[in-house]
């Protein structure tokens, strides 16, 4: 097993803790008085604190997205690494991400002075003509904390790990969309963490909402399809790098 799924693994059954904390205290009851008995003393847990862990399952479900694919990813740099290949090695795809990522970089700066294009330049096209490895940079991965279901779709495609991802797309895209959406919102303070669940349940067998509540989701069921979908996209990364799908077709 790579590194990149045992990680996976890992993050899961973290959260998977969590989830069970989360889910004995949903038992109490959505208004419940019922205490939870510490070596200090009884603590009363009420609808807020339960609002608030919600808040925070979102939260560790968006890690666990982000890190998942940028650790796949980063897989797809070091097996280009470990291969020792040049960019003439590369599929068409990964020249492009290299040119994209690793050598428009020097143009992106305003003030960046000619002397330094010119001299970026003249190393890039050495390193093809001279056929040095490529060294692709985790850090040019476009990922900056609002990774959403539009820019996974663009990552799938930039790279070319397609593959049954285990989720329709429509219901996958609406889960993705809402986690990265709580995510930026509790990030930069837009809600509090009681309010930003406030329309979100537990799990569909204990829903008390009425038939003209509006529920926006079933948190549950989004990280079970969270974790089915990640789980197929990281054996779809696995299977890209056994195919050594980065590299040039002969």
């Amino acid at each position: 097993m790579k590194e990149f799924i045992r990680d996976f693994h890992k993050r899961v059954a973290e959260i998977d803790k969590y989830f069970e904390l989360v889910d004995r205290i949903e038992q109490l009851g959505a208004f419940s008085a019922n205490s939870i008995i510490f070596p200090s003393g009884e603590y009363t847990v009420d609808s807020d604190i339960q609002k608030i862990l919600k808040s925070h399952c979102y939260l560790l479900l968006y890690n666990l997205i982000e890190s998942s694919i940028r650790n796949g990813i980063t897989a797809i740099h070091d097996a280009i690494l470990i291969d020792e290949l040049t960019y003439r090695d590369l599929s068409p795809k990964m020249k492009k991400i290299w040119t994209l990522n690793d050598l428009s970089k020097s143009f992106r700066d305003t003030y960046i002075k000619k002397e330094t294009i010119a001299n970026n330049l003249q190393d890039a096209i050495r390193s093809v003509l001279e056929n040095e490895v490529v060294t692709l940079d985790p850090t040019n991965i476009p990922i900056s904390g609002n990774l959403d279901a539009k820019t996974i779709k663009e990552l799938i495609d930039m790279y070319g790990f397609y593959g049954n991802l285990g989720v329709p797309a429509k219901e996958i895209d609406d889960i993705l969309n809402f986690v990265v959406k709580i995510r930026c919102d509790l990030a930069h303070g837009n809600v509090s963490f009681c309010d930003a669940s406030n329309k979100i349940i537990w799990n569909q067998s204990n829903s008390n909402a009425n038939n003209n509540e509006k529920v926006f989701r079933y948190l549950i069921d989004d990280k079970e399809n969270v974790v089915k979908y990640l789980t197929h996209m990281l054996q779809n990364i696995d299977n890209y790098i056994d195919n050594k799908g980065y590299k040039l077709s002969v």
